[in-house]
């Protein structure tokens, strides 16, 4: 059992890179337009549930944002632990 998220949300994506195998995920959605794929995701994670979403371009994460319903959304700007959780994600469905 992986270590639960504040419900502050206060380093919610270090937790979870730390316990990946309590982080589960199921793609919604996956859009192509142009040189830009759009990922929707449902994620779970002990007592946390929400979405993540990823926007790739040229094999980069450009956006991403992570709402857990845990009072803020985590995006690339006031979370760079952001982009690591993406990867793997990315990883784990490609």
């Amino acid at each position: 059992m992986g270590k639960t998220i504040p419900s502050s949300g206060a380093g919610a994506v270090r937790i979870i890179l730390k316990n990946k195998e309590a982080f589960k995920f199921d793609l919604r959605n996956k859009e192509t337009e142009g040189a830009r794929t759009s990922y929707l995701f449902d994620v779970f994670y002990e007592n946390a549930a929400g979405t993540l979403n990823i926007a790739v371009e040229d094999s980069e994460v450009r956006l991403a944002a992570l709402n857990l319903s845990l009072g803020k959304v985590i995006n690339l700007n006031n979370d760079a632990n952001l982009k690591k959780l993406c990867r793997y994600v990315l990883e784990k469905v490609e």
